[in-house]
């Protein structure tokens, strides 16, 4: 009897050992697998952000309130080619104006309301505070002759494919609104002439001029925010009477 008691313990040992070796030889499969399959071990998700605004420190997420929406992709300077064959280079960031860039090519039957609009003065005007410019695929992609015939004297008119893939332009007809101060895309869209999509121009460019739309510049808004945080510092809040110039009796009359 206790022989047999010797042998079912050592026996039950064994399968002991054999199971520990199954399991940890199964965990190291998954785990080779999961490595195959391009995961990464277990846990919360990084912290992200977009790419105009700056992580928060581990220590806290505190800090200044952000400022804006990243809702719109940046915009770019357009880099080309004229008609007249000289390389060219116009500003749509950083600038006072806004620039609609109308993305049109010679061999695009959509784009023939725009040409015909460019060559009747008087039919489409450009809303106050911005400039317009015609954008085409570089001299490989156009036809610099037909574009000589179809763009009118006076209208600008860059060779570009490289703005086409900056603005990942799906197509022509297609207009872009660029906001020169904010250096961001603020409407774009397509149709058959100026005058259908028009309405949506003005609207994008008068709201970024609009008081309520506006932005003090960088340097402005870290001005006052080190002037607010010496005050507060001193012990002087927002109605503190320090603030105000004393009026005397002959000014209130």
């Amino acid at each position: 009897m206790t022989a047999l008691l010797i042998i079912e313990t050592v026996i039950l040992a064994v399968l002991c050992v054999l199971v520990a070796g199954l399991l940890r030889g199964y965990a190291a499969v998954l785990r080779r697998l999961h490595q195959l399959d391009g995961g990464a071990e277990a846990g919360p998700p990084p912290f992200r952000t977009v790419a105009s605004i700056q992580q928060p420190s581990a220590a806290s997420t505190a800090g200044p309130r952000i400022e804006g929406r990243d809702e719109w992709a940046e915009s770019h300077d357009i880099d080309g080619i004229s008609l007249q064959g000289e390389i060219t280079s116009v500003r749509t960031v950083g600038v006072e104006q806004d620039t609609i860039l109308a993305f049109l090519s010679s061999n695009c039957e959509g784009c023939t309301g725009f040409w015909h609009e460019l060559g009747e003065p008087g039919s489409w005007t450009t809303p106050q505070g911005s400039r317009l410019l015609v954008v085409t695929k570089g001299p490989e992609d156009e036809s610099p002759s037909v574009l000589s015939q179809l763009c009118p004297d006076g209208v600008d008119l860059v060779m570009s494919s490289q703005a086409w893939a900056d603005f990942e332009v799906p197509g022509s007809p297609y207009v872009v609104v660029a906001d020169g101060r904010t250096g961001r895309v603020k409407g774009e869209g397509s149709g058959t002439s100026f005058s259908q999509v028009s309405g949506l121009i003005r609207q994008s460019v008068e709201d970024g001029r609009h008081p309520a739309m506006a932005r003090k510049p960088d340097a402005d808004r870290r001005r006052e925010r080190d002037v607010d945080r010496i005050l507060l510092t001193a012990g002087i809040g927002p109605q503190d009477p320090s603030l105000y110039a004393p009026v005397d009796q002959e000014e209130r009359r």
